[in-house]
């Protein structure tokens, strides 16, 4: 089993402190300042993340282009406009066609429905 470097810095660390070369202050001040650096860089990552999401989202804007919502025949540019507040727009998405069943298919059969009522006493 190979070890990894983190086996070996730990190694370093314990035989510099066995000897005194360092403290354990020593130690723990430099993992609180690696572990901060670390955070550090998760939040100035997050920041610059938001930053650019915000600048993309108002170059969008600013051309004229809204969020789109992929849906099935949004269309072109001319055929999305403004609409007012309670405007409604019927758009044909397709002709129906008849359903062309043979006449060698089977016999149709007429049917009602009829409702039981249970008449039984509990």
């Amino acid at each position: 089993m190979r070890a990894g470097i983190g086996t070996y810095i730990l190694v370093i660390v314990l035989v510099l402190l066995l000897f005194g070369l360092i403290s354990v202050g020593d130690v723990l001040s430099a993992v609180f300042y690696i572990i901060m650096g670390i955070v550090l860089l998760i939040i100035i990552g997050l920041l610059v993340f938001r930053y650019r999401m915000n600048r993309l989202r108002r170059d969008m804007e600013q051309r004229g282009e809204q969020y789109r919502t992929y849906t099935w025949g949004s269309g072109t540019r001319s055929a999305r406009r403004e609409k007012r507040d309670g405007e409604v727009t019927v758009q044909q998405t397709g002709s129906s066609r008849k359903k062309v069943v043979s006449n060698q298919v089977g016999d149709y059969v007429e049917y009602e429905e009829i409702r039981e009522e249970d008449n039984s006493a509990n």
